[in-house]
């Protein structure tokens, strides 16, 4: 091959691994910690939808007199192991009614009332007790009440759904079953999946209502509200029904990339 062939397939193959570099950039969004998170239908995400009837229903508290427990309410739900969340290890969650859990211990730290879909992030919440350091799933203005809505949390040593980061290890899924958001039809299944060994956080969406989650906002913010990702929020990310969103802590990336798949053949062998 002439030395200008060679240096014409050099400059190709540069030029191919940068568009594929931004493309594999494009599909995922980051936060000023690092957080990255992909939909499923990428390499990097997957849609599996676990079971945690056989875990533990939780039972809400009302953040205050002005609103049930179901429309506003919260449970702290003790968690199995360890999980981190942007970095800062916590061993107990407050899950709210109004779809996103809280790194608290106690009701008297975060009380589940923040009914607002906060957009952008990172935002201050607006809940007279309030953690800064959440998992946003679907946080909108939810209630159980309409189709009889359970939140429940299932502790398994070893996840049924494997990582998308490739590394094993147990998980904790909360979900909340037969949910409405307010002033929407159709009853809302989802979940979030926290990884134990990897933190990675995955959102996953079995049902929605009408909205599609045009209203909602889903995603991470850390303890200081200086730091935020949402994956979608006000409508910027489109979710569907039977639709997974894998966020990556920085330290443990998606085992799978587009480069890497391409590339896959031993394209740098003569």
């Amino acid at each position: 091959m002439s030395r200008t062939r060679s240096m014409f397939f050099g400059f190709a193959a540069l030029a191919l691994l940068s568009a594929l570099s931004a493309h594999a950039r494009d599909a995922g969004s980051f936060d000023g910690y690092g957080y990255q998170s992909y939909a499923s239908g990428t390499p990097q995400c997957a849609f599996d939808y676990l079971d945690a009837s056989g875990g533990s229903v939780l039972g809400l508290t009302a953040a205050s007199g002005s609103a049930p427990a179901s429309d506003d309410g919260a449970a702290v739900l003790s968690l199995a192991a360890p999980f981190e969340l942007y970095g800062i290890s916590t061993s107990a969650l407050v899950v709210s009614s109004n779809g996103y859990l809280a790194a608290a211990a106690d009701l008297a730290s975060e009380d589940g009332g923040d009914f607002s879909a906060d957009c952008p992030l990172p935002t201050i919440a607006d809940n007279t007790a309030a953690s800064q350091s959440r998992i946003y799933v679907y946080h909108a203005d939810l209630d159980g009440a309409p189709n009889s809505g359970l939140i429940q949390a299932r502790y398994f040593a070893d996840c049924p759904r494997p990582a998308d980061t490739g590394v094993a290890g147990a998980c904790t899924v909360v979900q909340w079953q037969n949910w409405a958001l307010r002033g929407q039809s159709g009853a809302i299944d989802m979940q979030t999946i926290l990884y134990h060994a990897s933190y990675e956080i995955v959102l996953q969406y079995l049902a929605l209502d009408a909205s599609l989650g045009s209203t909602a906002t889903f995603g991470t913010q850390g303890p200081d509200a200086i730091s935020g990702h949402a994956a979608g929020c006000s409508g910027s990310r489109p979710l569907a029904q039977s639709m997974a969103i894998c966020l990556f802590d920085p330290r443990f990336p998606p085992a799978a990339s587009v480069v890497d798949a391409i590339f896959a053949d031993g394209f740098d062998t003569p």
